[in-house]
């Protein structure tokens, strides 16, 4: 819903409707809507020691892909999650490995500048499935910590 600007509350005055807002304490918006200091992911499913998480919702497109990596990883293994925009949403990425969090697999660009141990970036869902490189990379990147 959209909120009505002054004009709009003037009117509304002046026809004797009373309007209620609500009321933000002093910084609470201000700290919702400031960018994370560090990388933030909210968790969504799962409770493996594998983080796949990317930057745009789920949304089932790449869902035959996805199906291919879980099996890869192990279905067990794996948690799902997305980059986070808020300022105090979801956790920083300090914070996963006491979630039992190993590896973090980030689809497209991470947010910020990362140096958590256990990132691997690698290409979108949607370059993964497009290109054969991407592919090849991604897949090259990820055998080495399987095997380990």
């Amino acid at each position: 819903m959209a909120v009505p600007d002054s004009a709009s509350y003037s009117r509304l005055a002046a026809m004797g409707i009373e309007v209620w807002r609500r009321r933000v304490r002093a910084g609470q918006a201000a700290a919702e809507n400031e960018p994370a200091a560090e990388p933030r992911v909210r968790l969504a499913s799962g409770d493996g020691s594998w983080l796949l998480v990317q930057k745009r919702p789920w949304d089932g497109s790449q869902a035959t892909l996805m199906a291919d990596i879980t099996a890869l990883l192990g279905a067990d293994q794996c948690r799902f999650g997305q980059w986070s925009t808020g300022g105090t949403a979801g956790l920083a990425v300090a914070e996963l490995s006491a979630r039992g969090i190993v590896h973090i697999v980030a689809f497209g660009p991470a947010p910020g500048v990362m140096d958590a141990p256990g990132l691997i970036q690698a290409p979108s869902l949607d370059e993964i499935a497009g290109s054969a490189s991407a592919r090849r990379r991604f897949w090259t990147t990820l055998r080495p910590l399987l095997s380990a």
